[in-house]
């Protein structure tokens, strides 16, 4: 009977670890059921493209892109109003430089009442003995010395930058109205005050956190 029994238990075990085999047989076999997905992406590029404009003096009812040449006579305030259309695809931060030809000698010369000097924080207002009051948005944040070298001439570049991001389609505000020829203007100087050059600058808003950022990834893409 104990014989008996044994053979019985034997079995039993024997058929509880083939059942076990079995489970994990089909375990494995479920682990490997698979699927795939898929999709396709399309990436269409954006872009950052302006601009800058003022009013055609020769036709005060257009805008032109080329500049204007004017004929002026000391304290004569003429139209010159820049705006800078975004006409890309991104939103951008906005930044312009204003150049005047030999502007700290003039400021020296005919503003005897201003009395803040290159390179001082405060020459930064030399910029609105010329055009007056800027428009909104727009502030000078930088001067330094501008793009002639001539021996004797000292230009002013004024450095502006225009607050938030504009949005592409938008136009910012114009910079300034008017340029007033200075009053003291003489034959001495007439000539070194030749030009008042406007250069705007653009960079993508997305990826920068402030204006400031931006423009010192410009500036460091331009070395």
């Amino acid at each position: 009977m104990k014989t008996l029994h044994m053979k019985k238990k034997t079995i039993l075990v024997a058929a509880i670890a083939v059942m076990l085999v079995a489970a994990l047989v089909v375990g494995g076999t479920l682990a490997y059921f698979t699927d795939t997905k898929s999709a396709d992406n399309v990436f269409t590029m954006g872009n950052v493209a302006i601009t800058l404009d003022e009013t055609d003096v020769s036709n005060p009812d257009a805008r032109t892109t080329r500049g204007n040449t004017y004929n002026v006579y000391p304290g004569q305030t003429v139209k010159k109003d820049p705006i800078v259309h975004n006409t890309g695809k991104n939103a951008a931060y906005i930044r312009a430089t204003v150049n005047v030809s030999n502007w700290m000698n003039l400021v020296a010369a005919y503003y005897p009442d201003f009395k803040e000097t290159f390179p001082n924080d405060g020459y930064k207002a030399a910029l609105n003995l010329l055009v007056g009051e800027l428009g909104k948005g727009w502030s000078v944040v930088d001067v330094v010395a501008g793009d002639t070298f001539t021996i004797g001439q000292f230009d002013a570049k004024f450095i502006l930058k225009y607050d938030g991001t504009l949005a592409a389609g938008a136009d910012t505000t114009a910079m300034f109205q008017n340029v007033i020829v200075p009053a003291g203007l003489d034959n001495a100087n007439a000539s070194s005050f030749s030009s008042v050059k406007v250069v705007a600058q653009a960079i993508q808003a997305d990826g920068f956190a402030t204006w400031d950022d931006a423009f010192k990834a410009f500036d460091a893409a331009q070395k």
